[in-house]
């Protein structure tokens, strides 16, 4: 049998390493081999290792029907940018000027997103939880992977209180469908912000400002809330978003329908690094100590830790040069995923199955995307090819995203995606998108 693409290198699932052959025809993964398939093409990774495609569950592409924040990032630009970074699967948040919060809604972005992104990505999404449509969360389930909670002010008035909380979790559990939380307590963020006022203190706008506002407590009270609110229910799944306190983990760890994603920037950065780039770290959660960043990496290594997500959350550089209290939260991480999870693998020792797991295999379980998550026979064929021997100094002049810059601008990252494949199709050589529609001069 000739395939219509033969793929052959070190492939990675979270079971093992192995050499072999992929067999590719009409979008999925039709033979797995050591040796003796033929293909019309065929891609010989000599010095690298082959993922199954990583899957975002957590990225704010800004784009709905009313267009008010397409100058950030649209579904064109994200789709370029997720690619660019290895990223096969994104699963879009729904606190945009129009927020997702009914089918129809969630019908309009789809299509956007399907004509935007021409075939070569899936973009997923989430269902916004509110407390004026709790009684109409079941309209979704058919437009949405999940529903999204957050229990701090956002965009769109998404903001669910501690009383309400039980109820919604209690809702999105008779859809059949996972909860992704914010967790970041209102209560104690307000009562801190009126303390500061008060005293004067806001005036200062110092470095560590933002991550006092809004301080590990505030996290940990949200996150108990969460559980209290869940603990008489058995068929939910729950994951906490964008975990910044090691402490969260250790909560966690006897919940085994409860899971937990942390993102790159509370990885790689801490609150001392906003000295040098200011509000351009400004993140909801903030970034925490030192300390606190190694005992998160040490929890990531170690298995505690379920999802790596991006929370890609991209503002313009105008917008993020404000002062630290008037400049919008959210950094972008679609176009350095790979990047990043080269550093991982390379300078932290992290474990390429460990990579497999929680940027494939884990998402695509949570999700119930049967047809991915590994690199076997019937998934589609969606591939992430890292180069682990090629450095890469990060430089907005390579980058996808429409917001135009990366936290990690000037950071050297010790490997690069150089192929990202899509339902059989190679969209990506190194940095360059291969679609004539997502070259940069047309983003």
């Amino acid at each position: 049998m000739l395939h219509e693409l033969v793929v052959e290198g070190n492939v990675v699932n979270p079971e093992g390493i192995h050499e072999a052959q992929i067999g590719i025809d009409g979008g999925n993964i039709t033979a797995l081999k050591k040796q003796g398939l033929k293909g019309e093409r065929k891609i010989e990774i000599r010095r690298g290792l082959i993922f199954p495609g990583f899957i975002d569950l957590h990225a704010h592409l800004r784009e709905d029907s009313s267009h008010k924040w397409d100058y950030k990032e649209d579904f064109k630009s994200g789709t370029a940018a997720a690619l660019h970074g290895g990223i096969t699967t994104v699963v879009d948040m729904p606190n945009t000027p129009l927020p997702g919060i009914n089918a129809e809604r969630i019908r309009e972005k789809k299509e956007l997103a399907r004509a935007k992104s021409k075939g070569l990505i899936d973009i997923f999404f989430h269902g916004g939880v509110a407390e004026s449509n709790l009684n109409a969360l079941a309209d979704m389930q058919n437009e949405v992977v999940a529903y999204k909670i957050y229990l701090s002010e956002t965009t769109g008035g998404l903001h669910i209180d501690e009383e309400t909380l039980p109820k919604a979790v209690k809702a999105v559990e008779a859809t059949s469908k996972p909860a992704v939380i914010h967790c970041e307590d209102q209560g104690i963020i307000d009562s801190i912000r009126e303390e500061f006022e008060s005293g004067g203190k806001v005036e200062k706008k110092h470095k560590e400002l933002h991550s006092e506002l809004r301080p590990d407590k505030a996290e940990l009270s949200a996150v108990k809330h969460v559980l209290s609110s869940a603990s008489a229910l058995s068929d939910i799944k729950i994951n906490i978003a964008h975990v910044s306190v090691y402490d969260t983990v250790g909560i966690l760890r006897q919940y085994k329908n409860v899971h937990c994603e942390v993102t790159p920037h509370h990885l790689f950065f801490t609150k001392n690094d906003v000295v040098a780039k200011k509000s351009f770290l400004k993140t909801n959660p903030p970034l925490r100590t030192e300390e606190n960043r190694q005992r998160l990496l040490a929890a990531f290594k170690e298995g505690q830790i379920d999802f790596l997500a991006t929370d890609h959350a991209p503002h313009t550089n105008e917008e993020k040069a404000q002062d630290i209290l008037e400049a919008p939260a959210g950094v972008p991480n679609l176009d350095t995923y790979g990047n990043f999870v080269s550093w991982l693998i390379v300078d932290c020792d992290v474990h390429p199955t460990h990579i497999a797991r929680v940027c494939a295999y884990n998402p695509a379980l949570f999700l119930g995307l049967n047809d991915r998550g590994r690199i076997e026979v019937g998934k589609r064929a969606n591939l992430t090819i890292l180069d682990l021997q090629k450095q890469v100094k990060i430089s907005s002049e390579h980058l996808y995203t429409k917001c135009g810059w990366s936290p990690f601008e000037g950071y050297e990252l010790p490997g690069a995606v150089m192929h990202t494949i899509f339902n059989g199709i190679v969209a990506t050589e190194y940095d360059e998108v291969l679609s004539d529609l997502f070259r940069t001069e047309n983003i």
